[in-house]
């Protein structure tokens, strides 16, 4: 087994003041082989600083790199950075590398977009969220000093938000359509909390609270993003079912099954939505829903919003639709007095 390649790195040869790099190159027909070049440097700091010069180099995409090659740098960028969406992301660069992938940046067009535009017209959420990404990707190369400038070209704004909500009583049949206790847990706390899936499954022991009854969907282990999280009371008789469960917990995870964590319930839920009659309800109409209850139950935005860890834009678009009468009462505050209709009347013959 042959052993695995050496970073670039400095060396120092017999006989020499100088500081070297050795390194491998691969040739344009794809052999490899081994480098070494002085970096000019008596001085290790500034053979560092060669050394990170090199490798700046090295990993820069070619001057005239494609839009291919910089979805594969702003790829390498987001695993880097241990970015969530890039399991996602993957996806809509395969789309775009099919239609812009052989072009340069500055080849792209208006009417090259509009002809991609034509082409996943029927796939309008996912058409949008591809633009973006091309748009960041080429933002990204910009930042990196890789493109000059980024070409100018539209995005088609975001749909109207159809929230598909669900009445209590059927999210208790959901519920009891359940078949293994992890998934019937899973929904139990997701519709007492109106957290996350992720949130939800990630979820361990050593954060449910039983003491003060709450829960910290916050994990210490992963960084903060636009997805919030947070730490909520739980009601008593969640908080019992919780405790009887972790009598019998074999790993450190809330959501297990056969000793194991579940890293997604999808399948599962999937099934249990099928049962009940609601094939087309996901966890994530879970969270809207409850939302909407404690929206109806008259609780405040930000209340919900605290709750639910939600942004405000997305309580308030929920609050809207199931309680539009929020408003009467500002109304009422702005009413003039009775007196002002005299000066709509018509004057006397």
């Amino acid at each position: 087994m042959a052993r695995p390649r050496k970073q670039a790195r400095l060396c120092k040869l017999r006989n020499s003041k100088y500081w070297y790099i050795r390194d491998y190159e691969t040739d344009p027909d794809g052999t490899e082989r081994r480098v070494l070049f002085s970096t000019g440097k008596t001085d290790e700091l500034g053979a560092k600083q060669c050394l990170t010069d090199w490798l700046n180099h090295k990993n820069a995409p070619r001057s005239s790199a494609t839009v291919s090659e910089l979805l594969e740098k702003r790829m390498q960028d987001m695993r880097g950075r241990k970015l969530a969406r890039a399991k996602n992301t993957v996806y809509y660069h395969n789309q775009l590398r099919a239609h812009f992938g052989h072009m340069r940046p500055d080849q792209i067009m208006r009417s090259h977009v509009h002809a991609y535009w034509e082409k996943r017209e029927d796939c309008h959420g996912s058409l949008r969220e591809e633009l973006l990404e091309l748009r960041m990707t080429l933002r990204f190369a910009q930042e990196c000093g890789w493109i000059a400038s980024v070409p100018k070209f539209d995005i088609p704004a975001p749909l109207p938000s159809r929230d598909r909500i669900i009445r209590r009583e059927e999210a208790e049949r959901l519920l009891a359509a359940a078949s293994s206790m992890h998934l019937r847990l899973f929904i139990l706390i997701a519709m007492t909390t109106g957290a996350r899936k992720s949130a939800i499954t990630g979820l361990t022991w050593d954060r449910v609270d039983f003491h003060n009854r709450r829960i910290d969907f916050r994990d210490p282990h992963k960084t903060i993003t636009r997805k919030r999280r947070a730490e909520v009371p739980a009601d008593p008789t969640t908080m019992a079912l919780l405790e009887e469960a972790r009598k019998y917990a074999q790993t450190d995870y809330v959501i297990e099954y056969m000793g194991k964590p579940v890293k997604d319930i999808k399948k599962s839920f999937q099934k249990a939505a099928q049962k009940a009659g609601l094939p087309d309800v996901s966890p994530h109409v879970l969270k809207h829903s409850v939302i909407s209850w404690l929206a109806m139950d008259g609780h405040t935005v930000d209340q919900i919003s605290d709750m639910t860890a939600t942004t405000r834009e997305t309580v308030t678009r929920v609050y809207r639709h199931v309680k539009p009468e929020y408003l009467e009462g500002l109304a009422g505050s702005l009413a003039p007095s009775a007196n002002i209709a005299q000066i709509f009347s018509k004057p006397s013959q």
